[in-house]
């Protein structure tokens, strides 16, 4: 009996995530978030594909420096999203790049787990005595990635400019059999699909989870700009930036999410000495605040070469918390 009941609630449950999921409401409530946005009336519709036509001189970016929340569904989530992008929009970005972990907030789409996030010390803990975070994130899987590129794909349409979505843990629908891994998108000005990369250095934690590295490192054309993705613990390797570079990539964007106290010299590991020895432009886009017990630091910014930047320091701007929502915004010259 406990067999069939328990088949029941996974049915339940999967028919209402499926209608939390459901891209064509997630893709109206974009629409509406738009029609609403007084900052957006009044823009010329005829700039909204610029990059489109040739490779800019200058490009806008922005990192988005994202609190760890959950959503109740894709539609909260869109909301989120639209929020964050839209700022960034609003102040002339070309180019807005998200976090590692940005589709977390999904987790919240699955009944029950709330309580169960706000009272644990990890998402093993929350998950339960015998649980299995990676079948969560495979049961999520299906819903969790349409409600994600959903709502990038239809935020990135409404406000047209470039979205890196950052990454979060689901189905690779381009591997064999049913791998798991930390993957994100890239969305153009039309909402369509500009590119897909995956996480190929990862965590202990998400090894010890069941996770699946990535096998490749993948460079992408931004309106002209070539741009590479590496996932967070990628960028501690000076080969990833190195390929990068060597595929023609003139900016690299690494979303991270580190659950770890905030200290100077732990975050330069990262992007900052990779784009010194690379010679490319940066954006760093961390995820801050806590999430089912674990706290998330950083300190996202925008970098060029030292001798590109003004304090000749590698800064062209960055947050000033490494714990609160930020949107980091700066000019780069091609």
């Amino acid at each position: 009996m406990g067999s069939i009941i328990d088949a029941a609630k996974t049915k339940i449950a999967g028919v209402m995530l499926a209608r939390s999921s459901d891209p064509e409401r997630i893709s109206r409530r974009a629409v509406w978030l738009r029609q609403a946005d007084d900052r957006f009336r009044h823009r010329d519709p005829s700039t909204r594909l610029r990059l489109e036509r040739s490779k800019p001189e200058r490009l806008m970016c922005a990192a988005v420096q994202m609190k760890a929340t959950t959503a109740h569904s894709g539609c909260e989530y869109v909301d989120l999203v639209y929020r964050l992008a839209a700022k960034a929009a609003a102040a002339g970005a070309d180019i807005v790049a998200f976090p590692e972990y940005s589709g977390l907030p999904l987790l919240g789409m699955i009944p029950g787990i709330e309580k169960a996030l706000s009272h644990a010390g990890s998402l093993d803990e929350a998950v339960g005595a015998g649980g299995d975070v990676l079948e969560v994130f495979r049961f999520l899987g299906p819903y969790a990635d349409r409600a994600y590129r959903a709502a990038f794909s239809s935020v990135s349409r409404e406000l047209g400019i470039y979205i890196v979505s950052g990454s979060m843990v689901l189905p690779d629908e381009t591997g064999k059999g049913n791998a798991m891994r930390s993957l994100g998108y890239v969305f153009g000005p039309g909402g369509e699909l500009a590119g897909r990369y995956h996480k190929t250095h990862l965590m202990p934690v998400e090894s010890g989870w069941g996770i699946a590295p990535g096998d490749s490192a993948s460079a992408f054309s931004v309106g002209g700009v070539i741009v590479a993705v590496p996932i967070c613990m990628d960028a501690t390797y000076f080969e990833t930036f190195r390929i990068a570079r060597l595929s023609g990539a003139d900016l690299v964007i690494v979303p991270s999410a580190n659950n770890e106290p905030y200290n100077l010299w732990y975050a330069l590991r990262g992007i900052w000495p990779r784009v010194q020895e690379s010679q490319v432009y940066g954006i760093g886009a961390s995820m801050v605040g806590s999430f089912a017990g674990q706290t998330f630091t950083g300190r996202s910014a925008i970098l060029a070469p030292l001798e590109l930047s003004p304090g000749g320091d590698g800064m062209l701007a960055q947050a000033g918390t490494y714990d609160s929502e930020e949107i980091v915004l700066a000019q780069i010259d091609i």
